[in-house]
Protein backbone atom coordinates (compact mmCIF):
# COMPACT_ATOMS: atom_id res chain seq x y z
CA UNK A 1 0.00 0.00 0.00
CA UNK A 2 1.35 3.36 -1.08
CA UNK A 3 2.50 5.80 1.76
CA UNK A 4 -0.32 8.19 0.40
CA UNK A 5 -2.90 5.89 2.25
CA UNK A 6 -1.76 5.93 5.12
CA UNK A 7 -3.16 10.04 5.17
CA UNK A 8 -6.21 8.67 4.41
CA UNK A 9 -7.34 8.87 7.89
CA UNK A 10 -6.57 9.86 11.11
CA UNK A 11 -7.92 13.19 11.48
CA UNK A 12 -9.72 12.97 14.53
CA UNK A 13 -6.04 10.99 16.22
CA UNK A 14 -6.12 12.00 19.71
CA UNK A 15 -2.35 10.90 20.22
CA UNK A 16 0.37 11.06 17.59
CA UNK A 17 0.75 13.55 14.27
CA UNK A 18 -2.72 13.94 12.42
CA UNK A 19 -2.79 13.95 8.27
CA UNK A 20 -5.42 15.40 6.36
CA UNK A 21 -8.44 13.15 6.12
CA UNK A 22 -10.04 12.91 2.38
CA UNK A 23 -13.57 11.11 2.90
CA UNK A 24 -16.96 12.80 2.34
CA UNK A 25 -20.30 11.83 3.25
CA UNK A 26 -23.56 12.70 5.41
CA UNK A 27 -24.97 11.29 8.60
CA UNK A 28 -27.44 8.48 9.14
CA UNK A 29 -29.51 7.00 12.27
CA UNK A 30 -29.82 3.41 13.38
CA UNK A 31 -31.92 2.73 15.88
CA UNK A 32 -29.68 0.05 18.05
CA UNK A 33 -31.02 -3.08 19.78
CA UNK A 34 -30.99 -2.82 23.78
CA UNK A 35 -30.11 1.07 22.93
CA UNK A 36 -32.51 2.24 26.04
CA UNK A 37 -30.38 0.45 29.33
CA UNK A 38 -27.17 2.40 27.85
CA UNK A 39 -28.57 5.57 27.04
CA UNK A 40 -27.87 7.51 29.59
CA UNK A 41 -24.27 5.91 30.94
CA UNK A 42 -21.36 7.86 30.56
CA UNK A 43 -18.16 6.75 30.82
CA UNK A 44 -16.02 9.03 32.45
CA UNK A 45 -13.32 6.79 33.96
CA UNK A 46 -10.14 6.33 32.09
CA UNK A 47 -10.38 2.42 32.92
CA UNK A 48 -13.69 2.41 31.53
CA UNK A 49 -12.63 3.84 28.22
CA UNK A 50 -9.39 1.29 27.88
CA UNK A 51 -12.19 -1.73 28.37
CA UNK A 52 -14.14 -0.06 25.66
CA UNK A 53 -11.72 0.04 23.29
CA UNK A 54 -10.87 -3.41 21.48
CA UNK A 55 -8.52 -5.22 23.21
CA UNK A 56 -5.31 -7.62 21.74
CA UNK A 57 -7.33 -10.49 23.30
CA UNK A 58 -10.48 -9.71 21.23
CA UNK A 59 -9.09 -9.03 17.84
CA UNK A 60 -10.44 -10.96 14.86
CA UNK A 61 -7.72 -13.89 13.87
CA UNK A 62 -4.73 -12.59 11.91
CA UNK A 63 -5.18 -9.05 13.71
CA UNK A 64 -2.36 -7.75 16.35
CA UNK A 65 -1.33 -4.45 18.13
CA UNK A 66 0.79 -2.51 15.36
CA UNK A 67 4.67 -2.54 16.61
CA UNK A 68 5.37 0.58 18.19
CA UNK A 69 1.64 1.46 18.65
CA UNK A 70 0.42 1.86 22.32
CA UNK A 71 -2.21 -0.47 24.15
CA UNK A 72 -5.92 1.08 24.23
CA UNK A 73 -4.89 4.64 25.98
CA UNK A 74 -7.64 7.14 27.90
CA UNK A 75 -6.71 10.67 27.12
CA UNK A 76 -7.54 13.41 29.62
CA UNK A 77 -10.44 15.77 29.16
CA UNK A 78 -8.40 18.73 28.66
CA UNK A 79 -6.66 17.31 25.79
CA UNK A 80 -9.59 15.21 24.31
CA UNK A 81 -11.79 18.54 24.66
CA UNK A 82 -9.18 20.48 22.79
CA UNK A 83 -8.22 18.11 19.71
CA UNK A 84 -11.95 17.52 19.52
CA UNK A 85 -12.86 21.68 19.28
CA UNK A 86 -9.75 22.19 16.75
CA UNK A 87 -11.29 19.02 14.64
CA UNK A 88 -14.66 19.29 14.63
CA UNK A 89 -15.01 22.98 15.05
CA UNK A 90 -17.56 22.27 17.31
CA UNK A 91 -18.14 23.23 20.99
CA UNK A 92 -17.51 19.38 22.60
CA UNK A 93 -19.64 20.08 25.68
CA UNK A 94 -20.03 17.60 28.18
CA UNK A 95 -17.06 15.72 27.14
CA UNK A 96 -15.49 13.62 29.24
CA UNK A 97 -11.86 11.87 28.00
CA UNK A 98 -10.72 10.30 24.98
CA UNK A 99 -9.28 7.67 23.89
CA UNK A 100 -7.54 5.63 21.23
CA UNK A 101 -6.08 2.23 20.02
CA UNK A 102 -4.19 1.07 16.64
CA UNK A 103 -3.95 -2.65 15.02
CA UNK A 104 -2.52 -4.21 11.62
CA UNK A 105 -3.30 -7.18 10.02
CA UNK A 106 0.09 -9.85 10.32
CA UNK A 107 0.43 -11.17 7.27
CA UNK A 108 -0.04 -7.48 5.45
CA UNK A 109 0.75 -4.78 7.41
CA UNK A 110 -0.20 -2.06 5.11
CA UNK A 111 -3.92 -2.72 6.18
CA UNK A 112 -4.44 -0.96 10.00
CA UNK A 113 -7.23 -0.06 11.84
CA UNK A 114 -7.97 3.05 13.52
CA UNK A 115 -9.95 3.70 16.85
CA UNK A 116 -10.67 7.14 18.15
CA UNK A 117 -13.16 7.56 21.04
CA UNK A 118 -14.95 10.66 23.04
CA UNK A 119 -17.14 10.12 25.65
CA UNK A 120 -19.89 12.88 26.66
CA UNK A 121 -21.91 13.10 29.87
CA UNK A 122 -25.25 12.72 28.11
CA UNK A 123 -26.46 11.40 24.60
CA UNK A 124 -27.34 14.97 23.75
CA UNK A 125 -24.04 15.97 23.78
CA UNK A 126 -22.98 13.40 21.69
CA UNK A 127 -25.12 13.72 19.14
CA UNK A 128 -24.04 17.00 18.00
CA UNK A 129 -20.33 15.53 18.43
CA UNK A 130 -21.37 12.55 15.97
CA UNK A 131 -22.71 15.31 13.52
CA UNK A 132 -19.88 17.55 13.73
CA UNK A 133 -17.91 14.76 13.36
CA UNK A 134 -19.88 13.66 9.72
CA UNK A 135 -19.82 16.73 8.93
CA UNK A 136 -15.93 17.09 8.95
CA UNK A 137 -15.83 14.15 7.02
CA UNK A 138 -17.91 15.71 4.91
CA UNK A 139 -15.93 18.36 4.07
CA UNK A 140 -12.86 16.71 2.92
CA UNK A 141 -13.31 15.07 -0.47
CA UNK A 142 -15.62 15.03 -3.24
CA UNK A 143 -14.45 11.47 -4.36
CA UNK A 144 -15.75 9.51 -1.26
CA UNK A 145 -19.09 8.22 -1.44
CA UNK A 146 -21.18 6.99 1.74
CA UNK A 147 -21.84 2.79 2.46
CA UNK A 148 -24.41 1.31 4.44
CA UNK A 149 -23.87 -0.87 6.87
CA UNK A 150 -25.41 -2.35 9.94
CA UNK A 151 -23.80 -1.56 12.83
CA UNK A 152 -26.65 -1.62 15.94
CA UNK A 153 -25.48 2.06 17.03
CA UNK A 154 -28.35 4.77 17.62
CA UNK A 155 -26.51 6.77 14.66
CA UNK A 156 -23.88 5.86 12.41
CA UNK A 157 -22.27 6.60 9.16
CA UNK A 158 -20.15 4.90 6.85
CA UNK A 159 -17.80 5.88 4.24
CA UNK A 160 -15.69 4.67 1.34
CA UNK A 161 -13.08 6.08 -0.72
CA UNK A 162 -10.70 4.91 -3.45
CA UNK A 163 -6.98 5.42 -3.04
CA UNK A 164 -4.08 5.81 -4.70
CA UNK A 165 -2.23 2.68 -5.80
CA UNK A 166 0.42 1.72 -8.25
CA UNK A 167 -1.32 -1.59 -9.01
CA UNK A 168 -4.16 -0.47 -10.93
CA UNK A 169 -4.92 -3.94 -11.39
CA UNK A 170 -5.94 -4.16 -7.59
CA UNK A 171 -7.17 -1.02 -6.18
CA UNK A 172 -7.14 -0.32 -3.11
CA UNK A 173 -9.81 0.95 -0.78
CA UNK A 174 -9.86 2.60 1.97
CA UNK A 175 -12.82 3.23 4.70
CA UNK A 176 -14.31 4.86 8.25
CA UNK A 177 -17.33 4.07 10.05
CA UNK A 178 -19.16 7.13 12.41
CA UNK A 179 -21.01 5.66 15.34
CA UNK A 180 -22.89 7.05 18.60
CA UNK A 181 -23.55 4.87 21.46
CA UNK A 182 -25.15 6.43 23.84
CA UNK A 183 -22.69 8.63 25.11
CA UNK A 184 -20.06 7.69 23.08
CA UNK A 185 -18.92 8.86 20.11
CA UNK A 186 -16.42 6.16 17.82
CA UNK A 187 -14.75 6.66 14.75
CA UNK A 188 -13.43 3.69 13.23
CA UNK A 189 -10.92 3.73 9.96
CA UNK A 190 -9.55 1.25 7.87
CA UNK A 191 -7.13 0.92 5.49
CA UNK A 192 -8.12 -2.20 3.53
CA UNK A 193 -7.67 -4.15 0.07
CA UNK A 194 -11.56 -5.82 -0.07
CA UNK A 195 -14.66 -4.26 -1.58
CA UNK A 196 -17.00 -6.09 0.77
CA UNK A 197 -16.19 -4.55 4.25
CA UNK A 198 -16.52 -7.21 5.58
CA UNK A 199 -13.41 -6.31 8.27
CA UNK A 200 -15.24 -2.85 8.55
CA UNK A 201 -18.53 -4.93 9.24
CA UNK A 202 -16.28 -7.59 11.77
CA UNK A 203 -14.79 -4.44 13.60
CA UNK A 204 -17.85 -2.16 14.08
CA UNK A 205 -19.63 -5.04 15.79
CA UNK A 206 -17.13 -5.86 18.22
CA UNK A 207 -16.68 -2.22 18.93
CA UNK A 208 -20.78 -1.50 19.38
CA UNK A 209 -20.24 -4.40 21.50
CA UNK A 210 -17.50 -3.77 23.88
CA UNK A 211 -19.40 -0.03 24.29
CA UNK A 212 -22.52 -1.69 25.74
CA UNK A 213 -21.02 -3.94 27.59
CA UNK A 214 -18.87 -1.55 29.25
CA UNK A 215 -21.97 0.77 29.64
CA UNK A 216 -23.54 -1.89 31.51
CA UNK A 217 -20.81 -2.34 33.88
CA UNK A 218 -19.93 -5.66 32.00
CA UNK A 219 -15.81 -6.88 31.67
CA UNK A 220 -15.96 -6.91 27.52
CA UNK A 221 -12.79 -9.44 27.52
CA UNK A 222 -14.62 -11.78 30.06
Amino acid sequence: MDNKLKQYGRNLALAGTVAALALGTGACSSGGAGAAFSAGVALSEPNQVRDALPSSISLPSGWRLAPGANPPKAIEQAEASSTCRKKLSSSCSGLQLGGTVRYEQASNTDNDIRFTMLTFDTPENAGPAFEAMVGSLEKSDSNAHRISLKTGAEQSQGFERPAESDDSSHPVVASAMAMRVGTVVVLIELDEDERDHKTLQQFTALQVERIRRVQQGKNPDA
